[in-house]
């Protein structure tokens, strides 16, 4: 065989196999065109009625909070106790009283401040009276015929005269403070009794017989701590002789990112999970939202207080928590599952529609309303018993596709 005969014999093979491989090219892609739609499936769901709750979450710590510092009006030496923690009082109740001696010790101290204020306005008077006595003195000598005071000994006299009123009335201040401190110590002599200012346990008893104790910063009977009272104090740290909490002293402070901010108001309800129970839930109520929030590398929260409905006994303060706030529900309304919706990328939204004996959806335009994690509300274009495409399968593609997982609203605000 020549080389020319073989050359162009193997060309014939080479063009033979091209035929080949060509015919079998058109025919998958004939086939596989053939048989597209028998390769689509849909995932569904009925749209149906039912209740839908928005939500925001919330982590933090269990706290002692709105607990109440019992100080008495008067300095004294304890004389008893009639309380011990953990005890039940009522507004009223005796917590400890003051020793008499030391009361009558304090009364008679009273007293001789009183003696040394009154002495003190009496001498300030005699200044003024000596000081404009002088003054006019003062202004005679100026308009004598020949004068022998010049308008610079006027000044002077009068500067006496308003210094001598300043520390009259500084004296006449202390005599009212002083009467006021008597008034007090002779009314502690006749109630040596320290009384509960409000119902409740008591929390903490930092007090025992023989301690001395004083007034509180306040000067009254009592200072409130924890956000309802409005101060950042804790019963923890107090130094107070009696600390009373609420029969239920525990409470939740939450840290709360600022978008979920707007949806939170008093009085809605949160479940709320611990750390160190994993099967302990409990229910709650928002009491307190902060006016203001901080800023940590640019991520501003604020803080919210949750009130405990039942507080289980092994819960301790400092304790970690997480709560969900309902912030809104829609009930007795449609609902569809968030990879239903889909957006039409003009605002709107869609879903497909399967309808019974169709193999293809329709695609129907919807009013969207409230939406969770999972859930959507449809106001209208969908009715009771709708057959929803929730996603779509192919066969003949290892992806599949689904709809409305990223859509704006997924946070639990409105859409629409």
């Amino acid at each position: 065989m020549s080389l020319s005969n073989g050359i162009k014999r193997h060309k014939g093979w080479i063009a033979l196999a091209g035929l080949v491989v060509l015919a079998a090219t058109s025919y998958l892609l004939v086939r596989d065109g053939g048989d597209a739609e028998a390769g689509t499936t849909y995932q569904t769901e009925t749209a149906s009625l039912g209740t839908l709750s928005v939500t925001a979450a919330g982590t933090g710590n269990l706290e002692v909070d709105g607990t109440t510092d019992v100080y008495p009006a008067v300095a004294g030496t304890v004389a008893t106790i009639a309380v011990a923690e953990g005890t039940a009082v009522e507004t009223g109740t005796v917590l400890f009283t003051l020793d008499a001696a030391s009361a009558e010790s304090n009364t008679a101290k009273a007293f001789a401040t009183l003696r040394q204020s009154e002495q003190s306005v009496a001498q300030a008077q005699l200044q003024v009276t000596r000081a404009q006595s002088t003054l006019e003195a003062v202004v005679a000598r100026a308009q004598e015929p020949t004068p022998t005071a010049s308008a610079a000994d006027i000044d002077v006299a009068e500067g006496d005269v308003a210094v001598a009123k300043a520390q009259l009335a500084s004296a006449q201040a202390q005599l009212t403070t002083s009467e006021l401190a008597y008034d007090d110590s002779r009314a502690a002599e006749d109630d040596l009794a320290v009384i509960a200012p409000c119902s409740g346990i008591v929390y903490a008893l930092e007090i025992a017989e023989g301690d001395s104790v004083s007034p509180g910063a306040s000067s009254g009977a009592t200072t409130t701590s924890g956000a309802a009272g409005g101060s950042t104090a804790t019963s923890a740290a107090s130094s107070a002789p009696v600390v009373i909490a609420p029969a239920q002293p525990l409470a939740v402070h939450l840290t709360v990112n600022e978008v979920d901010l707007p949806s939170l108001a008093l009085g809605q309800r949160a479940d709320i999970e611990f750390d160190a129970f994993p099967d302990l839930t409990a229910t709650g109520k928002v009491y307190e939202i902060a006016d203001s929030g901080s800023n940590s590398n640019g991520v501003v929260t604020f803080d919210v207080w949750l009130s405990i409905d039942v507080a289980d006994p092994r819960l301790r303060s400092g304790m970690s928590a997480a709560a969900t706030v309902v912030t809104e529900v829609a009930r007795d309304t449609l609902i569809v599952s968030n990879s239903a919706v889909q957006s039409d990328g003009d605002g709107g939204y869609y879903v497909q529609v399967l309808d019974s004996g169709s193999t293809e959806p329709r695609r129907v335009t919807v009013e969207t309303g409230l939406a969770s994690s999972t859930q959507t509300q449809v106001l209208s274009g969908l009715s009771e018993g709708d057959t929803v495409v929730t996603q779509t399968l192919d066969s003949t593609d290892d992806t599949s596709s689904g709809s409305g997982l990223m859509m704006p609203g997924m946070g639990g605000g409105p859409r629409g």
